[in-house]
């Protein structure tokens, strides 16, 4: 008979979903006034949490639990708001478009497209829990953790609207059962410092808040997000990746650095849809919104992830795209909406209310320059707290560099090793030029001085490096110096060296950038103390020097519409008063691509008044367009 009373009241039930939510605080209490042990207590939650819809199950009056009713009342008020078949059924599409898995993506669109139709009748329900088992059954199965967290959450949004709209069926318990299980296995990779998990966890322990089992697994989530936010984010924003612990492998890059900013706002956007409140402190707030400018700065054209293999999936930077926008602060949000077109807008923001272009961390040893945030705009990061620098160059859309930027320095043929980290030396940048260098100390008495220079109007990248002396070291000034350095290319990217001259085209399905070694002669018949050449890990430079002093400037050419011009180079005479000096005291350089033409020179010695090519130079750095009538302008000049 109550059975039957059970499957009428379940026929004349509306279809809204904006009926009362299931009490599972109710139902779990419940467990204790039937007998059951506590050390049963949290199995017995888990069950009762998801009964089929005229299941009766007695409740007692509260007076007789060990608990009291304001525990109760309390329990109640943690029950997160309805789940509606909208909205778990877009997120769940969203999980899709994150997995690499082709079956993981068809298995959970096909449980959205259930969720997004929705089901009253035993059958219907009956497809959306075998779903929910077969998501579950392959997450166990995965191979790749990344794999099973997302299966799990898909899970878990899943069954959180069958409960919350009271069309939970006889395996939804069980269901229950096996989410808690996986999740309390994966506390283990939150406390050895891997937050991967971190949305699924958290997930689960705020949609069924009011389940003892569910509930004290927040504590991990949030321990672990603040312990992980505040080792790799620093005060200004820059976020520094290690090896990972879930797999084992380097992590580190543009993409990855997106990537675990990205985690962080999904778990936050969890947190606050189901909870309205922070999964973390005050603290750690302020460091993950300025994780999210940095991450901005990496994004490439259309605000998507840059990959040696291409862009990644727009499902991957989203998240943080839509927590910029929502942002309270003006310049994060327009900047999110700016990077965030594929085409030429209408109508330009001006720069003074967008983010700044670049983002200088020297305590992390972190430096990103953009050249704007224009759909094509170019953009170049280094990373140098390790001994081989990490270097990045994207140009819209395409990540043209990407790896280490290695480096050998020889003298009288004996392997010269850094004896101390590199420490930045100078940058400077504005509207016309960004300029970057760092030092690192080598062994008799020399240093490395590696330079980024950039200009943003003319698409202009000079990779250099100068060998001197350190201020008060002593070295021989006649022995045999050499160098040996390889600019990484993204392994998308193929070169062709010129027939006749030494430049490198760089291209895939089209042109991207031309690179010119200025110190070695234009023409390759012409003699040369050096070489370069294209190598499976890069373009490698490599030049001699009699002195003490030696400097290996790379020139790149990023813009496609002088690529195929005539171009050429040439080494320039420095003197001083009225005598020509050598090339380890100082150098001068004259380039050209189409109709424009630069002028560099680098003094190696102590800077003194000198004449290159008409001008009087008391500067170390001077970059400059030559005019029409030979005329220079100094477009950056270093003291």
């Amino acid at each position: 008979m109550d059975a039957t009373k059970s499957d009428k009241r379940g026929k004349r039930r509306p279809r809204s979903e904006k009926g009362p939510d299931v009490q599972l605080g109710q139902l779990s209490d419940s467990s204790t006034a039937r007998g059951l042990a506590p050390a049963d207590g949290a199995v017995a939650d888990v069950a009762l949490a998801c009964q089929p819809v005229g299941t009766i199950i007695a409740v007692e009056n509260f007076d007789n639990h060990s608990g009291t009713h304001a525990t109760e009342v309390a329990r109640q008020t943690r029950v997160p708001l309805s789940v509606k078949s909208r909205e778990v059924a877009s997120r769940i599409r969203r999980l899709a478009d994150q997995s690499e898995s082709l079956d993981t993506r068809r298995r959970l669109r096909q449980l959205a497209e259930q969720i997004t139709h929705g089901s009253h009748n035993v059958q219907g329900i009956a497809f959306i829990e075998a779903s929910l088992g077969e998501c579950l059954d392959e997450a166990g199965l995965a191979t790749q953790p990344r794999e099973q967290w997302l299966s799990c959450e898909a899970a878990t949004w899943g069954l959180a609207w069958l409960a919350r709209t009271r069309r939970a069926g006889g395996s939804a318990g069980g269901l229950l059962q096996r989410l808690v299980k996986m999740a309390q296995s994966m506390q283990a990779i939150l406390r050895g410092n891997d937050t991967g998990p971190a949305a699924f966890i958290l997930a689960l322990s705020r949609l069924f808040c009011d389940i003892e089992a569910c509930q004290c697994l927040e504590r991990d989530v949030t321990h672990s997000l603040e312990e992980e936010v505040g080792r790799l984010v620093s005060a200004g924003g820059a976020v520094s990746l290690a090896a990972s612990s879930a797999t084992g492998c380097l992590t580190t890059g543009s993409a990855a650095v997106i990537q675990r900013v990205s985690r962080w706002t999904v778990v936050r956007e969890i947190a606050m849809q189901t909870g309205n409140s922070l999964p973390w402190n005050a603290a750690t707030e302020e460091r993950w919104s300025a994780a999210c400018e940095m991450a901005l700065h990496l994004l490439g054209n259309g605000g998507r992830i840059l990959a040696a293999s291409g862009k990644l999936p727009k499902a991957l930077s989203q998240p943080l795209l839509d927590a910029a926008r929502a942002s309270d602060k003006k310049p994060l949000r327009r900047t999110a909406e700016a990077i965030g077109k594929l085409t030429v807008p209408k109508s330009s923001v001006p720069a003074k209310k967008l983010l700044p272009r670049d983002l200088h961390d020297p305590t992390a040893a972190v430096t990103i320059v953009r050249t704007g945030w224009s759909y094509d705009s170019l953009r170049v990061s280094l990373e140098y707290r390790d001994a081989t620098p990490r270097l990045e160059i994207a140009a819209g859309d395409r990540l043209l560099m990407d790896g280490l930027w290695h480096w050998q320095v020889l003298l009288n043929g004996r392997s010269l090793d850094a004896e101390g980290p590199w420490s930045v030396s100078c940058f400077e940048s504005d509207r016309k030029a960004s300029f970057l260098e760092i030092i690192a100390p080598l062994a008799e008495g020399l240093q490395i001085e590696r330079q980024v220079v950039i200009i943003p109007k003319d698409r202009i990248v000079l990779l250099a490096d100068a060998i001197t002396v350190r201020p008060g070291g002593t070295c021989a000034e006649h022995g045999a110096l050499e160098y040996e350095g390889t600019t990484p290319l993204a392994t998308s990217l193929a070169t062709e060296a010129a027939a006749e001259t030494r430049e490198i085209i760089v291209y895939d399905t089209a042109m991207r950038f031309t690179a010119m070694p200025i110190a070695l002669p234009e023409w390759s018949s012409a003699a040369a103390r050096g070489t370069c050449d294209p190598t499976p890990q890069g373009i490698r430079l490599r030049q001699q020097s009699t002195g003490s002093r030696l400097y290996a400037p790379l020139w790149l050419d990023c813009d496609a519409s002088r690529l195929g011009s005539p171009l050429t180079w040439r080494q320039l005479t420095v003197a001083d008063t009225r005598m020509n000096l050598a090339r380890h005291e100082a150098v001068g350089f004259r380039v050209q691509a189409g109709l424009k033409q630069w002028l560099l020179y680098r003094a190696l010695d102590k800077p003194r008044n000198r004449t290159l090519l008409g001008c009087n130079l008391s500067c170390e750095f001077l970059l400059g367009r030559i005019g029409r009538r030979g005329s220079v302008s100094r477009t950056l000049e270093i003291q």
